[in-house]
């Protein structure tokens, strides 16, 4: 008996389902445990340190998985595929801030590890942009890159970028910027260069020549803007919708290269992040790379204030006396397109369609 479908999430599941399928990502499914030491080694890469843990009946301490990039990963250990490119469809058991209550976050997401290629990283991004563009309205997604953050680091004569500017670069805080890097040891110069970057406009072209001018020196950093124009070419059309932004920054012990985030129209909060993850795979030995994102559903039904996302995709509006062959037609037609379809002759009070179709 085919899976009902009960909610905007499922179907929105399905249609993804479909599209990674066609670019040969296969269902990955894990348990909701594992152990705590593969956190605990591995804390700077989770959104939270907040976690969930219980003794096992070996003795063996067990955690409720706070995140599915680390048990993927984990999982490619020692495979003889070049690449694994896999989806899943995953809860996750963490708090939204330290002390906060645990929640239960739905995940839908894809990885792709092992010998990654520059095709792999477009595919992903591509990917991911298309998965926004499947919950229906206008989307945006940040693009940024790691290698730029440590480029300038190398600038200003340092191994890595302290955490207090890093904080700084986050939130925007051009006021305080001058005050903080004065602290950190890194001078007004510095400060003057961070905001000049960030304070860029004029359009991606712009921002990726302001880092090449501000840091003429630096080979990473040129490097990066490089990448970045090359993707976003070679997006074509869909590059419209990425747009780049140097305050992202994910921790560079295991992010590298790309990262990104992306937003739905009149919504305040990422619903999709993702980048490239390197480090995390060559740290378990799965690979020389990875790189991958997930959506958040759960913020999807905040934006949509809780209700169904949609409850089917179109809507058959047809006039009283219209042939019920007719009507059926054109039902059938639309699920022969892969589509979803509630038939009535008026608009159903308190349902949710992607369009209406009149006949």
């Amino acid at each position: 008996m085919a899976e009902r479908i009960s909610s905007g999430e499922e179907r929105l599941y399905l249609s993804l389902a479909g599209l990674y399928e066609n670019f040969g990502y296969s269902r990955f499914r894990m348990r909701r445990f594992e152990e705590y030491s593969l956190y605990s080694d591995n804390l700077n890469f989770l959104k939270s340190r907040d976690i969930i843990t219980f003794g096992g009946s070996d003795g063996r301490l067990l955690a409720l998985k706070p995140d599915v990039t680390l048990s993927i990963v984990k999982n490619c250990k020692g495979l003889k595929e070049r690449v694994r490119k896999v989806y899943y469809r995953e809860s996750v058991y963490r708090t939204d801030r330290p002390g906060g209550q645990f929640r239960e976050i739905n995940q839908i997401g894809l990885e792709c590890v092992g010998e990654l290629d520059g095709y792999a990283g477009l595919e992903v991004l591509y990917l991911a942009g298309k998965s926004l563009a499947a919950v229906g309205g206008s989307y945006m997604m940040d693009i940024s890159h790691m290698g730029a953050l440590e480029g300038m680091a190398e600038s200003f004569g340092m191994r890595a970028m302290p955490e207090e500017v890093i904080a700084c670069v986050r939130s925007r805080n051009l006021h305080d910027m001058a005050a903080v890097c004065e602290s950190c040891g890194m001078g007004a110069e510095a400060a003057a260069k961070l905001r000049r970057l960030l304070s860029a406009g004029g359009g991606n072209k712009n921002k990726l020549d302001a880092l090449r001018a501000l840091f003429p020196a630096s080979a990473k950093c040129r490097s990066a803007a490089d990448e970045l124009e090359q993707l976003l070419a070679a997006l074509g059309e869909d590059r419209c919708a990425f747009e780049v932004d140097f305050s992202l920054i994910n921790d560079p012990a295991y992010y590298n290269g790309v990262i990104f985030q992306g937003y739905i129209e009149n919504f305040p909060r990422a619903v999709l992040s993702g980048g490239r993850y390197d480090n995390l795979v060559k740290k378990f030995g799965a690979g020389s790379g990875g790189a991958g994102f997930a959506l958040y559903p759960d913020e999807l039904g905040l934006y949509f204030g809780g209700k169904k996302m949609y409850d089917a995709d179109c809507l058959v509006l047809y006039e009283e006396g219209t042939p019920p062959r007719d009507v059926l037609g054109r039902v059938s037609g639309l699920a022969a397109e892969g589509k979803t379809a509630f038939a009535a002759p008026f608009v159903p009070e308190g349902k949710r369609f992607k369009e209406t179709i009149k006949i």
